[in-house]
C-alpha cells in the first residue's frame, strides 16, 4: 500500500490535475475520518465523517505551515509533502496498533453503505447543504457578464481580499504578509485561506475553484456536526433534523423590509430581491436588520465562519461523548479548540467559554478524573498562542477591545422597545422558538443551551473586539444554533406539515439573501481590470509590490500580488493604521514623479497601477507617470495602465 502511494503522488507531481483524486482526500477527510474512529469509536457515522472533515482541514492547514517553516517557504512541493506526510500518517491509523487508541477500524465499503442507510438524515442533510452552497458559489462567486467579472452580492464579503491571501500564498508568500497591505505580518484569522492555497497548489490551480469546493465540502460537515451535536443533546433524531435545517436555513424577519419596499412603490419584488439582500442589509431607515443569518453571511461570503463554526461544534460534541469517559477524546477536543484560532479568532475563546459552560452545567467537577479531563483540553491551548498572541496586541494597541453598554447596531439610543423590536425581528422565529422551549419544556440539555444562548447574546453587547463593531454579529450566528436545538426538540412532536411550515418561515430571509448572492451582478473587476491581473500573474515577480487606489478589488488582487494600501477600514480591522499610507498614496498619484518614486521607495514598491481609481488631488494635475523619463510604461489596455520605474 506504501508503495502505490509513492506511486500515485509521483503520478500527481507529474500531472498536477492527478492531486485532485490522490492528494485532495488527505487533505479534506480521511486522516481525520481514521483518527476520530480510533479516538472516539462509538461516535455514529454522520459525527465521524463531519468531524473528520474537521479534524482533517485544521491539520492540514497546520502541518502545511510547519513544513513551510522548515523549508522555509511555500511551494508546491510543499503543498504536496503536506498531503504526502498525512497519507502517510492515515496509512498508520488505518493499520498500526497506537497507545490509547482503538483498535484500527475495519474498512469495509459495504459496511459503511449499510451505516449511511441505517441514519439517512444527517447525510441527507449535508448532501443538501454541500449542493446548496457549492452550487450558489459555482453560479456566481466569479463570473463573467458584459460590464465585467460578478463576485456575487457585497463581492462575497470581499470576495477577492481571500482571493488575495490564498493566491499570493501559491505564489510565495510566507510566512504571509498581509497582501494588500504589504510589508506587515497577515494578522487575521487566515487558515481557510491558506489550506485553499496549499489545496489548490498541490492541483496546480487558481484558488477561485478551490475556495468553491472547500466551502461546500464545509458546509456538509456543519450538518453532519449540527445534526449530532443535537441528537446527543437532545436524544431525539427527529429533533436533531428539525434543528439542523433551522441552523442552515433559520434566520430573522428581514423579508419586512421587501414588503415595505414592495408597498412604496420601490420596484417589483423580482427586481428588488436581485438588488437587496433582505437579510444582513445596510440599507438606512428603520427598520434595522443587521443580524445575518448563518446561511446569508456565514456560509456563503464569509470563509471564516464556513470553516470555524463546525469546528466550535465539533469540538462541544467531542466533549460531550468524552468528558468523564475517553481522555483521548478530550485531548483531541482541546487540540481542535486550539487549532481553531487561526481559523476564526472570534469563536476561538467562544469554544472554551462553551465548554466551560457545558462542564458547570453537567457539574463535570463530581466526575472521577475530571482534573484530568480539563488538563487534556486545555493543555492544547499552547498551539494558538503563536496566532493570537499578535493580534491581540496590535488590537489592544488600537484600542479596539472595549466594553460597551449594549451592541451598537441595535441602537440603545433609541430606547428599550425600539432595542426589543431589533432583536425580537433580527433573530426572528429561532428566537420564540428557543423562549418557548426553555418556558414551556424541560429539554435534556435545558441549562446548557440556556447558558449558551444567554451568553452568545451577552458577549456583543459587553464586549467589542475589532475596530469594526459589527464583526461581533458573528456570535449570534452561534447564538442561532442553541436556538435552533431548542427549536428542534420543541417541535419534534409536531406534524411534518407543521414542522415544515414553521422552518418554511423561519428562512423567508436566508432564502431571499440565498437568491440574491446567486443573482447579483456587482461587479468586482471590469473585463480590462481581469485582463491585467493575468498579465500581472504572467509577467511579474512573484512577490511584485505595486501602488494601486485604495479600492477594496483590485487586478493585483486576483494575480497574488502585493499593493500598498486597501480599503482602510480593513487595514484597521488588522491593528494596523491605514492613514499614513494613504497619503503616500496620493502623493504618489498627485505630487509628480519624484514624490512617486521617493514613496515606491519607501514601500519597496516597483510598479505603479491604474485601472480609473486615482485618488482625488484637489484640483492638483495628476501625476503624468506615462511621460515621465522616470517610469516606463509596461501595460496599457483597456483602462488600465501600469509603469514601472526605469533601470
Amino acid at each position: 500500500m506504501a508503495v502505490a502511494g509513492a506511486v500515485a503522488f509521483a503520478a500527481a507531481w507529474l500531472a498536477p490535475p492527478l492531486a485532485i483524486a490522490v492528494a485532495w482526500p488527505f487533505l479534506f477527510v480521511v486522516p481525520g475520518w481514521l483518527l476520530v474512529g480510533r479516538v472516539v469509536p462509538r461516535l455514529g457515522p454522520a459525527a465521524r465523517l463531519g468531524v473528520g472533515i474537521v479534524a482533517s482541514t485544521y491539520l492540514a492547514a497546520h502541518l502545511g505551515n510547519l513544513v513551510g517553516l522548515a523549508a522555509g517557504a511555500f511551494d508546491r512541493p510543499v503543498a504536496l509533502a503536506t498531503a504526502a506526510l498525512l497519507a502517510g500518517a492515515s496509512l498508520a491509523l488505518a493499520s498500526a496498533p497506537l497507545p490509547f487508541l482503538a483498535p484500527p477500524p475495519p474498512l469495509d465499503a459495504r459496511r459503511a453503505l449499510d451505516a449511511v442507510r441505517r441514519e439517512r438524515a444527517p447525510f441527507l442533510l449535508a448532501a443538501f447543504a454541500t449542493l446548496l452552497v457549492g452550487g450558489i458559489l459555482a453560479a456566481n462567486a466569479w463570473r463573467e457578464i458584459p460590464a465585467g467579472w460578478v463576485s456575487g452580492g457585497w463581492n462575497w464579503s470581499d470576495f477577492l481580499v481571500h482571493v488575495a491571501i490564498g493566491q499570493s500564498i501559491v505564489e510565495g508568500n510566507f510566512p504571509p504578509q498581509v497582501p494588500y497591505f504589504a510589508g506587515v505580518p497577515l494578522t487575521y484569522h487566515w487558515f481557510a485561506d491558506f489550506h485553499g492555497a496549499i489545496t489548490a497548489a498541490t492541483a496546480g490551480l487558481h484558488v477561485i475553484p478551490v475556495f468553491i469546493v472547500s466551502s461546500a465540502v464545509l458546509a456538509g460537515a456543519l450538518a453532519l456536526v449540527a445534526w449530532e451535536l443535537a441528537r446527543h443533546l437532545t436524544g431525539s433524531r427527529r429533533a436533531a433534523t428539525i434543528a439542523t435545517l433551522l441552523v442552515l436555513l433559520g434566520g430573522g424577519m428581514g423579508w419586512i423590509r421587501l414588503v415595505l419596499d414592495v408597498q412604496a412603490g420601490a420596484g417589483a419584488p423580482w427586481d428588488l430581491v436581485r438588488l437587496h439582500p433582505y437579510d444582513n442589509t445596510w440599507d438606512e431607515g428603520w427598520p434595522y436588520f443587521r443580524i445575518a443569518s448563518i446561511l446569508g453571511t456565514g456560509l456563503l461570503p464569509h470563509r471564516a465562519t464556513t470553516f470555524g463554526l463546525p469546528g466550535l461544534l465539533a469540538v462541544l460534541l467531542l466533549v460531550h461523548v468524552s468528558l468523564g469517559r475517553r481522555p483521548a477524546g478530550m485531548a483531541l477536543g482541546g487540540v481542535l479548540a486550539a487549532l481553531l484560532a487561526p481559523f476564526h479568532f472570534y469563536f476561538f475563546p467562544a469554544t472554551y467559554l462553551l465548554v466551560l459552560l457545558y462542564a458547570l452545567a453537567r457539574r463535570a467537577w463530581r466526575r472521577p478524573g475530571w482534573v484530568r479531563d480539563a488538563a487534556l483540553f486545555l493543555g492544547p491551548v499552547v498551539l494558538a498562542l503563536p496566532f493570537v498572541v499578535g493580534p491581540a496586541l496590535l488590537q489592544g494597541e488600537r484600542g479596539s477591545v472595549r466594553l460597551v453598554a449594549g451592541w451598537g447596531e441595535a441602537r440603545f439610543e433609541d430606547g428599550p422597545g425600539a432595542v426589543a423590536f431589533f432583536y425580537l425581528t433580527n433573530l426572528g422565529i429561532p428566537l420564540l422558538l428557543g423562549l418557548l422551549a426553555l418556558a414551556t419544556t424541560r429539554p435534556p440539555a435545558r441549562a446548557f443551551l440556556a447558558a449558551w444562548a444567554l451568553s452568545m447574546f451577552l458577549v456583543p453587547n459587553l464586549v467589542v473586539a475589532s475596530a469594526i463593531e459589527f464583526d461581533m454579529n458573528k456570535y449570534f450566528q452561534l447564538l442561532f444554533v442553541a436556538l435552533a436545538i431548542l427549536g428542534g426538540w420543541l417541535l419534534r412532536r409536531r406534524t411534518t406539515l407543521v414542522a415544515a411550515l414553521v422552518i418554511a418561515a423561519a428562512s423567508i430571509s436566508p432564502v431571499l439573501v440565498a437568491t440574491w448572492h446567486a443573482v447579483a451582478e456587482t461587479v468586482a473587476l471590469s473585463p480590462g481590470q481581469e485582463e491585467a491581473a493575468r498579465w500581472i500573474a504572467a509577467n511579474t515577480p512573484q512577490r511584485a509590490v505595486f501602488v494601486t487606489d485604495a479600492f477594496i478589488n483590485s487586478p493585483v488582487d486576483y494575480a497574488g500580488r502585493f499593493r500598498v494600501t486597501t480599503f482602510g477600514p480593513y487595514a484597521a480591522n488588522l491593528g494596523y493604521d491605514p492613514d499614513e499610507r494613504a497619503a503616500d498614496v496620493t502623493t504618489a498619484y498627485c505630487d509628480g514623479p519624484d514624490a512617486a518614486a521617493a514613496v515606491m521607495a519607501r514601500y519597496g514598491a516597483t510598479y505603479v497601477l491604474s485601472s480609473g481609481g486615482i485618488p482625488d488631488c484637489g484640483g492638483g494635475t495628476p501625476t503624468d507617470f506615462a511621460a515621465s523619463p522616470r517610469f516606463e510604461t509596461v501595460y496599457d489596455a483597456d483602462g488600465v495602465a501600469i509603469w514601472r520605474p526605469r533601470g
